[in-house]
């Protein structure tokens, strides 16, 4: 109900009623040139008549193509802080332009962007080495057109860059858990309904012919091993007690595999979580990001 809740937001939105840091084990595989233009591109308001702009935008992605997204935007020039925001599986930028417009409301940025495999073209390898290692390079690619996007908001005039958070959901928070140990700039880090199985799990499934390179390719993008490494930046992992998408041994390992400083809140929620656990969030990260206020006048400030 709650996923239907901010469908419907959305259109409303719409119709006008998101160990340390070092180098990373593998630098390449998210390396890209910060100097290269970001290649913003502004098609406008897509909503009217409410206080909180949302506007379709989109950047160049560094390997290949552009990347798209909507720029949700407070009144007043700032500096606001501001929060990247990933959608799950299956989903687009849509899914969280409305969690993005309460944040909005209480006085923040917020960059919903496209994972790289919703425009992702093609069929299927049918090797299954080759699949994994498009789903590695799709899952790199978002990582790095993330960190591109914090590029991006910190070339915005009403953007503070010290103050930069990233909410994640299900697929999103299993990339975001990457993103937090390779993207610094990133202060706080909402990892929702994400988890994550130890590489081994899926080796010693594998044929032994395979096992060696399912470890190489899934151990690249292993999101136990980089959400290992966010600290300094602080991590909060949502969880539900009654999901049914991701197995809640895995949803506990990636929280258990985060660094300090982090929280962990579970859910009497299924995968798509609840009010609560969204009100939770917009307390979080005001706390984090110093989101201070004063709300908008006429716009939604949480569920």
């Amino acid at each position: 109900m709650l996923r239907a809740a901010l469908a419907l937001g959305v259109a409303l939105l719409a119709a006008g009623c998101g160990g340390g840091k070092g180098v990373a084990t593998h630098p390449s595989l998210f390396g890209y040139d910060r100097d290269a233009p970001l290649g913003l591109r502004d098609r406008g308001r897509v909503n009217r008549n409410y206080p909180i702009q949302v506007r379709d935008v989109s950047y160049a992605s560094p390997r290949g193509g552009r990347v798209p997204a909507f720029l949700v935007v407070p009144p007043g020039t700032g500096p606001f802080p501001a929060v990247l925001y990933l959608h799950g599986s299956g989903e687009d930028r849509t899914s969280l332009v409305l969690p993005a417009a309460w944040l909005a409301a209480r006085g923040a940025v917020g960059l919903a962007i496209d994972s790289a495999f919703v425009n992702a073209s093609g069929p299927e390898p049918a090797d299954p080495v080759r699949r994994l290692e498009r789903e590695r390079d799709l899952t790199a690619q978002t990582v790095v057109d993330l960190r591109r996007g914090v590029d991006l908001l910190a070339s915005l005039p009403q953007v503070d860059p010290t103050r930069i958070g990233f909410v994640g959901y299900s697929g999103g928070a299993k990339i975001g858990a990457i993103l937090a140990g390779v993207e610094p700039r990133i202060r706080a880090f909402d990892l929702m309904s994400g988890g994550s199985a130890p590489v081994g799990t899926f080796v010693a499934a594998a044929p032994p012919s395979l096992r060696g390179p399912v470890r190489r390719v899934l151990g690249e993008v292993d999101p136990l091993r980089y959400v290992h490494r966010a600290s300094p930046s602080a991590l909060f992992f949502q969880d539900g007690l009654d999901d049914s998408v991701v197995p809640h041994a895995q949803l506990a390992a990636l929280a258990a595999a985060g660094s300090e400083p982090k929280r962990i809140r579970w859910y009497r929620a299924d995968h798509s979580l609840d009010a609560r656990a969204f009100r939770d969030q917009l307390a979080w990260l005001g706390k984090e990001l110093g989101i201070h206020g004063p709300a908008v006048p006429g716009a939604r400030t949480g569920p």
